[in-house]
């Protein structure tokens, strides 16, 4: 059955989800903030049509691509926030005075965003939407060539979802099960997906190793397979366990960051090296590092990801001492404190909370 969807942020996914849905034949309105309003003016120049390359060749035209919330979420039923995490609260309080209580609000990926959101529309006591929900990853691995002309790496084979109130989400599964273009897995929380972005993994540990061939060489290298070598997945794979111990407490079953590849690309290998080492969607697309440290790798994944992390484990007695070395170096050489900038659970309104009430906030969605 074919929906009206709205997908607000035009960034590579933003553009890729919209494309691919309306290549599906769902009608899309794809929604920028304003002050990247270029990004729409040039799409707009294209007929509205998103191409897709690579592992999706095909045209998604759009319904309209537009910086007017107002026109974009006329009607819609489910709205797919793609965009960066520093970039969500934004985004939604743009959009907010046209939501309505049937609108379901799914953040692609949540990087523990569902929980600030739910805090922000507590304090303000604002009327949040019948649901707000996350994914734990994009579905794809894509780079923007231009303007309305996507790359997509490659297509993962199923991402997880979660909603608050979790209590819903086999409802919010099913009925996304006829719309997203990959396979839907229910979690079991918003925790368990944003755990469960393994961007931390990977991004992190990784740009702090190479920080100086970034700065030399200015990205001229495979980011996932010359920049990944023995010694630097080793270390990835012990900031997995730290990330896994912590979830452990908070009742999550995670997969590691090997399951996840295996299971998301059908890859083979008994270490992460190996795993990635034999990764087309990886490996063949030439020099794709980033060219400065400064970059959504290290200034997203750190304070939206590791610093949630480390504040979760430090709050129940969990070390994370490899992850919040990294948290530190990437403060220092950024000059951020990344500690302060980051979610960490006073800024997702659970300090207060007891652990063993944790899952009933969850399910019931209240605080």
């Amino acid at each position: 059955m074919n929906k009206k969807l709205a997908v607000v942020g035009a960034g590579n996914g933003g553009q890729a989800l919209a494309g691919h849905l309306a290549l599906l034949g769902h009608k899309v309105n794809l929604l920028e903030h304003p002050t990247y309003k270029e990004k729409i003016e040039a799409i707009r120049e294209k007929g509205s049509n998103i191409q897709l390359e690579g592992a999706i060749e095909g045209e998604g035209r759009l319904e309209k691509a537009t910086v007017n919330p107002e026109e974009a979420l006329e009607g819609v039923e489910f709205v797919f926030v793609v965009a960066p995490a520093f970039a969500q609260r934004p985004l939604i309080e743009m959009i907010m005075p046209f939501m309505k209580a049937e609108m379901k609000i799914i953040l692609i990926p949540g990087n523990f965003g569902s929980l600030e959101l739910m805090n922000f529309f507590r304090k303000e006591n604002c009327e949040k939407p019948l649901l707000i929900g996350e994914t734990n990853t994009l579905p794809y691995a894509c780079r923007q060539k231009n303007p309305g002309v996507i790359d997509i790496w490659g297509i993962k084979t199923e991402v997880l979802l979660a909603v608050l109130p979790s209590k819903h989400n086999e409802t919010a599964r099913m009925e996304l099960e006829e719309i997203f273009p990959v396979n839907i897995v229910k979690a079991k929380n918003v925790l368990e997906t944003s755990f469960s972005n393994l961007n931390m993994v990977v991004h992190c540990p990784t740009m702090i190793l190479n920080a100086g061939r970034i700065e030399s060489e200015r990205g001229n290298f495979r980011f996932y397979t010359d920049g990944m070598t023995p010694s630097v997945c080793k270390v990835c794979e012990m900031v997995d366990q730290e990330r896994i111990r912590v979830g452990n407490r908070l009742g999550l079953t995670l997969q590691t960051q090997k399951e996840w590849l295996k299971r998301s690309y059908s890859l083979e290998g008994d270490t992460l090296y190996e795993l990635l080492q034999g990764s087309p969607v990886y490996g063949e697309h030439g020099p794709d590092a980033p060219r400065i440290l400064s970059h959504r790798y290290l200034t997203e994944d750190v304070p939206y990801l590791l610093v949630p992390v480390a504040s979760f484990g430090r709050h129940l007695g969990i070390p994370c001492p490899l992850i919040e070395s990294i948290i530190l170096i990437a403060g220092v050489i950024n000059e951020r404190d990344f500690f302060s900038e980051g979610r960490t659970i006073n800024k997702l309104g659970l300090d207060e909370i007891k652990l063993e009430n944790w899952d009933k906030l969850l399910d019931e969605g209240i605080c």
